[in-house]
């Protein structure tokens, strides 16, 4: 068996296709600005590990020139090796001049090489030569205090060692042989302006070395840069707040340098990532008011269009409301839809009109059949009066049959007061008596309150004269009695008028009483009734009810809804 397929809302449907559609945007969006943002912060932090290792190796570079200009003093040098020994002091001092010269000549030569200093006759004698661009000359007497403790500290030659002047880092290389040492010096005083330029951002530097802040004590301290330093063996990279560090151990040194950059926003992104980060948040907030306006302009409006539509199938009103929306087809459909109502409204209006046109023609063919009947009947009678010479009861005849006639040909009208149908049934007795001589009696009960009470033309005449036609009582001399009453009936539905008509006659034969107590039909027989039936049907439609009996005689019952009176 096949399965049947869901059937879905289309305002719900609209919704959910929407906000997974702008939510599945706003993912894509959302991941792209994270991958381009990371992306982005490798690609910096990338340049930044390049520049610092470029400096590095730059410096390591001229470590290396500076090691191998004191190298050759020291293996070469004749100068160097002379003052090795305890000379007299004008050979010494000869000795001594000639190799500073040297190293001054080397140090104009090897733009690594910063200054240098000479300490000979047991180091209590010294010469010096710094680049004054690079060294100020009033640290120099500083310097050379702290170059000759380290003489006295290290005990090691070519060993590469930092020299602190007022937060100023140098590295000093030295090379000693018994009585006299030569020291050179590499600058590393610019080296934040070197890395701010290789970097291009804003930077300090920090020096530590065995774990003593050399430069920016305040800043390494905040950071705890020592406590990284211990750490790591060569260098590290790392954030720390809005800090990105890098660290660098100089080769053959324990001298770490490190670079601090506080990172903003541009650190983090470029202006398009922000602008597409922007646009994205922008977006997220909008999901809500995308939402609203899709619900507002496309879903109420589709459901409103969805009742109004339920409302007119199930017949609670015949009016389209205007549906506020801004998209031009919901409006559309909206217009069509009324436009649509009115013309079936239209055309149901000319095919009522129409059923009313044919049902005013058909009760006048109705009426028009059954005056041709009491016109035979009265001119016969009129006939059989004046051929006898009976011209009182012709006058009277007369009045009867003008009045009866006057009745019969009030064609404009559907309905009478029940006073005056009885009113007529009462003339057509009197009518009939001068007839036919019969004796007839009729008896008729009306309450007050169904005395203005409308009812179809005829309607009570109709069953007074069919008792009075096919009543058979065996016996002309005995009379013929007609009860007709009129009550009132109360029900839930509200009030409806009992019309009952019986004669003293033989009844209904079973075959008439079996056609007139079922549908209505149109044939030769029973044509009084059966037009009063369809009129009624007409009229009243399922509201009138009919019941026939043979009880003592014909019973005819006919119970009709409540209608104002027609004057």
């Amino acid at each position: 068996m096949k399965k049947e397929r869901k059937i879905l809302h289309l305002n719900r449907t609209i919704l959910f296709v929407v906000m997974i559609g702008y939510s599945a945007f706003l993912v894509l969006m959302l991941w792209m600005d994270f991958y381009l943002i990371r992306q982005y912060q490798n690609e910096n932090r990338r340049e930044a590990q390049q520049a610092m290792n470029s400096y590095i190796e730059q410096i390591s570079e001229a470590m290396h020139r500076v090691d191998r200009q004191l190298y050759d003093v020291y293996a070469n040098d004749e100068n160097f090796q002379a003052l090795r020994k305890k000379e007299d002091t004008v050979a010494e001092y000869g000795h001594a001049y000639e190799l500073r010269q040297t190293l001054y000549n080397r140090m104009m030569a090897e733009e690594s090489m910063n200054g240098f200093f000479i300490f000979y006759d047991n180091m209590q004698k010294s010469w010096y030569n710094i680049s004054l661009n690079k060294i100020r000359a009033e640290r120099s007497g500083e310097m050379k205090e702290q170059l000759k403790r380290n003489l006295e500290l290290e005990g090691k030659m070519r060993s590469w060692s930092s020299v602190v002047v007022d937060e100023d880092v140098y590295l000093a290389m030295f090379y000693q042989k018994e009585r006299v040492a030569v020291y050179g010096i590499l600058s590393l005083q610019n080296i934040e302006a070197e890395l701010q330029e290789k970097m291009g951002k804003d930077l300090e530097v920090v020096f530590i070395d065995r774990e003593m802040v050399l430069k920016n004590k305040q800043l390494a301290e905040s950071l705890e840069l020592v406590r990284m330093t211990k750490n790591y063996s060569d260098s590290f990279s790392k954030m720390a707040g809005k800090h990105q560090i890098l660290g660098y151990r100089i080769p053959n040194t324990d001298l770490w340098v490190y670079a601090v950059c506080q990172t903003g926003i541009w650190n983090i992104m470029n202006v398009q990532q922000l602008i597409l980060l922007l646009f994205t948040v922008i977006s997220i907030l909008g999901v809500g008011g995308m939402y609203m306006f899709v619900k507002k302009q496309v879903a109420v409006p589709i459901r409103q269009l969805t009742e109004v539509m339920n409302k007119i199938r199930s017949g609670e009103t015949r009016k389209v409301p205007q549906i506020s929306t801004r998209f031009h087809e919901i409006q559309e459909v909206n217009k069509t839809l009324d436009e649509m109502i009115r013309e079936l409204e239209k055309q149901k209006m000319l095919v009522y009109e129409e059923i009313i046109e044919k049902q005013k023609a058909q009760m006048q063919y109705l009426q028009l059949q059954l005056k041709p009947h009491f016109y035979l009947n009265g001119l016969k009678t009129l006939n059989a009066l004046a051929m006898e010479n009976q011209t009182g009861k012709m006058q009277e005849l007369i009045i009867n049959l003008s009045a009866h006639l006057r009745y019969l040909l009030q064609s404009e009208r559907e309905f009478v007061p029940l006073y005056m149908e009885l009113e007529f049934v009462e003339n057509y007795i009197q009518m009939q008596k001068h007839i036919t001589g019969r004796p007839v009696n009729c008896e008729i009960t009306m309450e007050e309150e169904v005395k203005n009470w409308s009812v179809p033309v005829l309607a009570v005449h109709t069953f007074v004269e069919n008792s009075i036609k096919y009543a058979r009582l065996g016996d002309s001399r005995i009379p013929l009695e007609i009860q007709v009453t009129a009550s009132y009936l109360s029900t839930e539905e509200g009030g409806y008028l009992d019309l009952m008509i019986q004669d003293n006659g033989q009844g209904y034969p079973e075959d008439i009483l079996e056609e007139i107590s079922g549908e209505t039909v149109v044939g030769k027989r029973n044509v009084g009734i059966n037009n009063i039936k369809r009129r009624c049907q007409i009229l009243y439609g399922e509201k009138a009810e009919y019941n026939f009996a043979s009880y003592h005689g014909a019973l005819s019952e006919l119970i009709l809804p409540e209608r104002e009176a027609e004057q």
